[in-house]
């Protein structure tokens, strides 16, 4: 809300001031009791007209922040598979059909990888990894979800779920600094069972405040999941972290 549409609500209650006055002049007078009923209808019209503004204004901006994420999501992906397509065709041209058909069978292995988070059956968590590269450049997203995921729990809260999910990686990310050599990556594979969903987490590169990570961690999980830490961590590696959410009949 805008301090436009803030000070026309303030406003159209504020002027109730003046037909509760008349009554007051006027006790016993009908027409105040009129007046009265007819303003406070007219403010209430007044404050309805703009909450529909209002919603309808960010609902317009919802929108396009979506449209902006969809467009640069799939300029992102354009970019990638032309420069697969050029190196596949460089192979062809140089006539060396080995080359060519390993280009082949990594894109058909990124269209299935990709195929899968689209297929994940949590529409908000697959739209952030397949658009994670837009929004982070410190560091790389590897997503793994193995065949045949699926939730253990059709009651099982996504919303939470997903937002677990983001948080461990946005604390990740907000940590990454920019590699000087070798690429940040943070590897994550999705899997499930008739208990859970479990998401194991290994990250490669450097990392700021290393020591409050898993203390960050915690956190944002909430007691939403329970997390297994790796017992050896070396420097620029962090592998076999673990966190398992239960399904919504054995949540705590």
């Amino acid at each position: 809300m805008t301090t436009k549409e803030r000070l026309w609500v303030l406003a159209a209650g504020g002027s109730l001031v003046l037909p509760v006055c008349a009554m007051i002049l006027w006790s016993g007078r009908w027409w105040t009791i009129v007046l009265f009923g007819l303003w406070t209808a007219g403010a209430a019209a007044t404050a309805i007209v703009l909450d529909r503004r209002i919603e309808r204004a960010r609902y317009a901006r919802m929108l396009d922040l979506v449209q902006r994420s969809a467009i640069e999501t799939l300029s992102h992906h354009r970019h990638d598979w032309m420069n697969e397509l050029q190196i596949l065709y460089g192979y062809l041209r140089l006539n060396k059909p080995d080359k060519a058909v390993a280009v082949v069978d990594r894109i058909r292995g990124r269209m299935e990888h990709d195929s899968r988070i689209s297929h994940l059956g949590i529409p908000k968590l697959a739209a952030f990894f397949l658009s994670f590269r837009t929004v982070c450049d410190t560091m790389r997203l590897d997503v793994e979800v193995e065949e045949g995921f699926r939730l253990p729990d059709p009651e099982m809260d996504q919303d939470r779920l997903t937002d677990a999910v983001i948080g461990l990686i946005n604390v990740v990310r907000l940590r990454a600094l920019s590699a000087a050599e070798e690429e940040n990556v943070l590897r994550l594979r999705l899997r499930s069972d008739e208990r859970s969903v479990v998401l194991e987490m290994d990250y490669n590169g450097r990392l700021a405040a290393r020591d409050s990570l898993y203390g960050e961690w915690e956190r944002v999980l909430d007691g939403f999941g329970s997390v297994t830490f790796p017992r050896d961590v070396r420097e620029g590696e962090i592998r076999g972290t673990v966190v398992a959410f239960p399904s919504a009949g054995r949540a705590g």
